[in-house]
């Protein structure tokens, strides 16, 4: 060792001093020579030499000479990459002492002096740094993960959730805001919420955004315009955002309520319906309270019997004989029990005296909020000049009456109209509703098949044929029921066809469950992003698409029906075969392990598993839940970087890194600033986070930074940020806090990614999905929902609205001679003149080619639809001119035109294309109005 140390200081007149203060450090140095292709040992620090723990003089001896073959080839491969690339190498290596493990860094770096070439190695203990680094990446991982879910409960939300600044503007919205106000979360930011309200309900908005910024929470109903015109009727709670103690902004949930307000408007309408019928029916209406007090009388009872109104109401019932007053109480009686009496024959008085035959109806009336009776309501009807012909009646139709009383299924029978005029008693039992309380057979039609009552009426009366389809209908109460319904015309006399209805709900529901059971269970299996398998404890019976990418299969058959045990690390065998023998047991359930398995390919993995029995069909199963945990294990078993190797990291990655402290002054970052916003890195340091954040976006940022401070869990936003030249980038970013042990905000990570392509790329497809590529027009797909708009509001406010297809004639001809670079641009000026040429609430599509369709809603007649297809055909006649060609262009229309409740949209559009044909065989420049 002396003799090589006398050789060292040949080389430097500091050889002396150099190895006295390498010896007293706690690192580990060591110096070798590379002659020969082999690496020498020249010097080692005290503490190198107690590492090895060599005792013999290492002088001149090489790696294989001290160290076991393995370690020793190791050593060699660093090295020769340190003599190869002539540069610093840095590694990591894994060092077991008195069996505890502990992690080494290595920096080797290489020099020449006289022809000579040496390495010297400083070698650290990382352990420790290493140990932080794992339970540092851990815990970001589960604050990552926790902050999706969180962000995932507010973005699938069916309500709209709005962040709004103390001036009523949008400054966020969840995905939800599409559905009630037309606009994506994109577009609606930034906007005044007041843009969607009438100027009447203004004052309502802000009086109760008023309220909401003085920290109270408040509801209210109203209604807004979606971004289609049309009218949204909605429960909009406001709710304030306090920040510091301090109202910075408010929250608002919005949910759709225009079907509710439809429903109610509805029932309204059934009241006012009810009232009308009880009022103006031809058989007298009388109801009586428990007592056996009249509390109301109809028109037809006053006629019927007699007696004014004022002598009858708040009394007894003084048509009823004083020898059938115990009779009747005896009925009351049965009625008050909540069964209903049907056409009873009974004897009651007029006013003078006179005894008329009348049939009875009693029915109890009952409590809105109980099923408690509260009176009874009568529906009487002279019989006496019908007695003698109900007798023969009853003689000849007993049989038919028989089957029309037990018949298992609704008989119901209709006139021409469709309006009722008899059912059977399954009828009330299967829809409850009495026949009485029935104008139309289509009163037990959803809303949605009225239209089609009128079109079954149609098929009846032009054919004979027997009608069966499976359908839905109403009960009374609004249940819908699935029946199997059959029609059939008979034109007997007022009876023009009879249906029946049998209920099938009871099949279709059971059908239903089993379908959604089967259906559930494979889409739970198959959803899940963890690996599933079943086996009936030999073979493989089921896996899940995730199970079947891990064993790296490329088909199901490769795996299914396979033995589970070709799957399993022989040294696992034994575990499992012992595991198999104990599954057979009905609760048999594992606590999670870690097993090796074998993949298709041969590759050996380990997965965490979980295993449960079930029985199916009296046959054992197991359900095995996996979960990969190679990498980790890799990952837990592998060294970690070191902070330096970390820091090159940042500095080569393309994202934002920068480290805050918890006030948010930017203490770090990564070089990548200046590539995504232009801005240098020491420009950047020591400068608040809030310097180059979009005016706009800071209030976000703001609130997004109070709750990580305060949760303590990672958040994630999207926001713009300024570019030094002035313009907007978007980034999304994590913001992440590090907590100290006492779980304190020690500092802050934000990591920020460009995401403006991405932007640009979703608006892009959004326009691409709805516009026309050539004359940015509405494409096929937006204008039929137009369409569909514009017939809504003419079934509401009266006024008609117009289909107009039309067509460019000749325009093949100017295609073929002049090329398509002129056709396309005599579309593109046909289509603006179209546009020219009409209002702003008309719509212009074009569908295809040189077709193209206008619909213009809301005209106050059809002159005026007429004056439209004028102004059109007169604007279209101008010369046109592209690339020094004059064209004289005119062009073909068809109109339909709509008015409420006409046409389906289809046969809106076979009209006006009939009408466009017309046109055309008329030789064109001209329209034609069906």
């Amino acid at each position: 060792m002396n003799q090589h140390i006398q050789t060292f200081e040949d080389i430097s007149q500091f050889a002396n001093i150099l190895k006295s203060a390498f010896n007293t450090v706690n690192d580990i140095f060591y110096i070798m020579e590379f002659k020969n292709n082999e690496f020498y040992y020249y010097f080692a620090n005290q503490a190198g030499r107690g590492h090895l723990d060599y005792e013999k003089d290492m002088a001149g001896k090489t790696f294989h000479e001290v160290l076991p073959k393995e370690k020793a080839d190791f050593l060699t491969r660093q090295y020769l990459k340190c003599v190869r690339q002539k540069k610093i190498v840095t590694y990591s290596d894994e060092v077991i002492v008195d069996q505890q493990k502990y992690i080494k860094e290595s920096v080797l770096t290489p020099f020449t002096y006289k022809d000579q070439f040496f390495i010297v190695s400083v070698v650290r203990d990382v352990s420790e740094y290493t140990r932080k680094i794992i339970e540092l990446n851990h815990i970001k991982e589960s604050i990552e993960t926790n902050q999706e879910r969180l962000s995932s409960i507010i973005h699938n939300n069916d309500d709209v959730i709005l962040t709004l600044d103390q001036d009523g503007y949008i400054l966020d919205s969840n995905s939800a805001c599409m559905n009630i106000f037309g606009y994506s979360q994109l577009e609606i930011v930034g906007l005044s919420i007041a843009k969607f309200f009438n100027n009447d309900h203004l004052d309502l908005l802000f009086e109760n955004l008023k309220i909401a910024l003085q920290k109270e929470q408040v509801q209210f109903d109203t209604y807004i315009y979606n971004k289609n015109g049309s009218e949204v009727h909605i429960q909009l709670k406001l709710i304030p955002l306090t920040i510091k103690g301090k109202v910075s902004g408010v929250y608002g949930i919005a949910r759709d309520i225009t079907k509710t307000k439809l429903e109610i408007e509805k029932l309204q309408k059934s009241n006012n319906q009810l009232n009308s019928f009880l009022n103006h029916n031809a058989d007298p209406i009388y109801i009586t309270n428990l007592e056996g007090k009249i509390e109301f009388v109809n028109d037809a009872f006053v006629e019927m019997f007699g007696f004014h109104k004022e002598d009858v109401i708040q009394k007894y019932n003084k048509i009823i004989p004083d020898w059938l007053v115990e009779d009747t109480k005896a009925l009351y009686q049965v009625a008050k029990s909540g069964k209903s009496l049907k056409d009873h024959h009974l004897i009651r008085q007029k006013e003078n005296g006179e005894l008329l035959d009348i049939s009875v109806t009693f029915s109890p009336i009952y409590n809105d909020s109980s099923d408690e009776v509260t009176g009874i309501a009568s529906i009487a009807r002279d019989i006496t000049n019908y007695k003698k012909r109900e007798l023969t009646i009853l003689q000849e139709n007993q049989d038919l009456k028989l089957l029309w009383k037990y018949s298992t299924d609704a008989i119901v029978m209709f006139n021409q109209l469709g309006e009722i005029i008899k059912v059977n008693p399954m009828f009330t039992n299967i829809f409850l509703f009495e026949e009485h309380e029935l104008n139309s057979l289509s009163d037990i039609y959803l809303d949605f098949q009225k239209n089609q009552f009128q079109k079954l009426i149609r098929i009846l009366q032009e054919e004979n044929d027997c009608l069966q389809f499976e359908t839905k209908r109403m009960k009374k109460g609004g249940e819908v029921v699935d029946v199997l319904a059959t029609y059939r015309k008979v034109e007997n006399g007022e009876t023009f066809a009879i249906a029946t209805y049998k209920d099938i709900t009871k099949e279709k529901q059971i059908y239903k469950e089993l379908s959604n059971s089967e259906e559930k269970y494979r889409k739970v299996l198959d959803s899940s992003p963890e690996p599933l398998i079943i086996h009936n404890g030999e073979t493989i019976t089921y896996l899940n698409k995730a199970a079947l990418k891990l064993a790296k299969a490329k088909k199901v058959c490769f795996i299914k029906g396979k033995p589970l045990l070709n799957f399993v690390h022989p040294s696992n065998r034994e575990n499992v075969i012992e595991r198999l023998k104990r599954s057979k047991e009905s609760q048999f359930v594992t606590e999670p392990s870690i097993e090796k398995f074998v993949t298709l390919d041969g590759e050996t993995i380990h997965a965490e598993i979980s295993t449960a029995a079930f029985q199916e069909h009296g046959q054992n199963y197991n359900i095995v839940m996996l979960r990969d945990v190679t990498q980790k294990l890799r990952a837990d078993n592998s060294l970690k970087e070191s902070e330096e190797r970390f820091r090159i990291i940042a500095e080569n990655t393309k994202s934002i890194i920068k480290i805050l402290t918890p006030t948010g002054k930017v203490t770090y970052c990564s070089p990548s600033i200046e590539e995504i916003l232009g801005i240098p890195v020491w420009n950047e340091i020591g400068k608040f986070i809030s310097s180059n954040i979009h005016f706009e976006d800071f209030p976000l940022f703001e609130s997004s930074m109070e709750e990580c401070m305060k949760s303590g869990k990672t958040i994630a936003l999207e926001l713009r940020h300024i570019h030094r030249d002035g313009y907007a980038i978007w980034l999304k970013s994590h913001i992440t806090p590090i907590l100290n042990e006492q779980r304190e905000v020690e500092k802050v990570i934000l990591i920020s990614n460009d995401i403006t392509e991405l932007k640009q790329k979703e608006s892009t497809l959004t326009q691409m999905a709805f516009y026309d590529y050539l004359t940015n027009l509405p494409n096929r797909r937006l204008f039929y929902k137009q369409l569909e708009q514009a017939m809504l509001t003419t079934d509401k406010t009266g006024k008609v609205s117009a289909l107009m297809v039309v067509d460019c004639d000749k325009f093949k001809i100017i295609n073929d001679t002049l090329g398509h670079d002129v056709g396309d641009e005599v579309i593109k000026e046909f289509a603006n003149r179209l546009k020219l040429s009409l209002r702003n609430k008309d719509t212009i599509s074009r569908i295809g080619g040189d077709e193209f369709t206008v619909v213009t809603p809301e005209m106050n007649s059809i002159e005026e639809v007429s004056y439209v297809a004028e102004r059109l055909l007169k604007k279209m006649s101008e010369p046109i001119y592209i690339q020094g060609h004059e064209i004289n262009l005119t062009a073909s229309i068809g109109i339909a035109v709509y008015t409420p409740n006409s046409y389906s949209m289809d046969e809106l559009f076979r009209k006006a294309d009939k009408s466009l044909y017309s046109s055309k065989e008329l030789g064109g420049n001209i329209f034609t109005l069906d």
